[in-house]
């Protein structure tokens, strides 16, 4: 008597639609990883990177804890460097260099120059965060200036390219935008520390994957760029 043969199992098979999807969702992954932090391979082997412009920004902020008498000037104000910006309640000290001794008041009225914050350079106000009625924390940030005729980016280097970027050298920079001219700029800082660190970096292979950021500042101003534009550095 024959015995009952057990139909054999194939492992499923997929489909080519499906084959093809995953092909592409790897692709699509490959390309964005290096796009976005190994930069385009240039053709004669130099080392570029990508980035995005930005304005160069100051902060302002007092030195004296005290509450806000006025703001003088709103988001997206133009202003000039050493504007008036923001005004201290200042009436203690104004009391205390009336009453002090004259060797003692011209010291005083050095220190209440610091209850008038002024703007640290031509730009415009790109955040407020402060109020007339509330209390000025030394250090904290009030307003923002950024000066869009100055205009500095940030990109990302890996760790193995990191010995063919300097700090003080001279970089090409191409922006999208503007496709066949080329814009001068200097390396400004390199940072001490790797950023996006994998989870394990025991091996060789892992810490060569570390990367790092590499400010950058153009050297002249060219009113055809703007903050926000697309720029590739060419080391």
């Amino acid at each position: 008597m024959a015995l009952p043969v057990s139909p054999q199992r194939h492992p499923p098979v997929l489909g080519a639609a499906r084959i093809a999807a995953v092909v592409a969702v790897v692709a699509a992954a490959g390309w964005f990883l290096g796009a976005r932090w190994m930069g385009p391979v240039a053709p004669d082997g130099a080392l570029e990177a990508n980035g995005t412009l930005e304005a160069v920004e100051a902060t302002v902020s007092t030195q004296v804890l005290a509450r806000v008498a006025q703001v003088l000037v709103n988001e997206g104000d133009a202003v000039v460097s050493d504007q008036p910006l923001v005004v201290l309640d200042s009436a203690i000290p104004e009391l205390q260099r009336k009453l002090a001794p004259p060797a003692e008041q011209q010291l005083l009225s050095l220190q209440l120059e610091q209850y008038t914050l002024r703007s640290p350079r031509d730009g415009r106000v790109l955040r407020r965060a402060v109020e007339p009625g509330e209390v000025a924390v030394p250090g904290a940030g009030l307003l923002t200036v950024a000066d869009s005729s100055r205009l500095e980016l940030t990109v990302y280097v890996l760790q193995r390219d990191l010995g063919r970027v300097q700090a003080g050298a001279p970089v090409a920079v191409r922006a999208e935008a503007l496709p066949g001219v080329g814009f001068g700029g200097t390396v400004t800082a390199i940072a001490e520390k790797a950023e996006f660190t994998p989870r394990n970096t025991q091996t060789p292979k892992d810490r060569l994957g570390l990367v790092f950021a590499v400010k950058v500042a153009l050297s002249a101003t060219d009113p055809r760029l703007k903050p926000g534009m697309s720029v590739t550095v060419r080391f």
